[in-house]
């Protein structure tokens, strides 16, 4: 599976940019709730801002329960790596909250 998405980067430069976006993320992308909560509330400063990244994120990947434990590739590898990485990059309540309990969805303590 990982080579086919090392083959369909490699075609992205015979694709117009217009259509390019949708497919890196498609390939690249969030494949989950939450890991799509900890790519788009780091930095989010404001309520309005972490309730648009809930309402994406619920549209885009509606069941929650549909996720494996574990980091990817370039991501942490503990719940304690997870939110050292991504709640110290906001000051806002919501969106910590939403990294904190991202992080220990895919990261479970032991």
């Amino acid at each position: 599976m990982k080579l086919l998405r090392v083959l369909s980067a490699s075609a992205l430069i015979f694709i117009p940019p217009a259509i390019q976006a949708g497919v890196w993320d498609e390939l690249f992308g969030p494949d989950n709730y939450w890991e799509c909560l900890l790519e788009k509330m780091p930095q989010t400063q404001t309520y309005g801002g972490s309730m648009e990244h809930l309402s994406q994120c619920a549209s885009r990947f509606p069941d929650q329960n549909d996720y494996q434990t574990g980091g990817g590739w370039f991501g942490p590898d503990t719940l304690e790596e997870c939110l050292q990485e991504y709640r110290t990059e906001t000051n806002e309540a919501l969106a910590r909250l939403s990294i904190r309990k991202a992080c220990f969805r895919l990261f479970p303590p032991n």
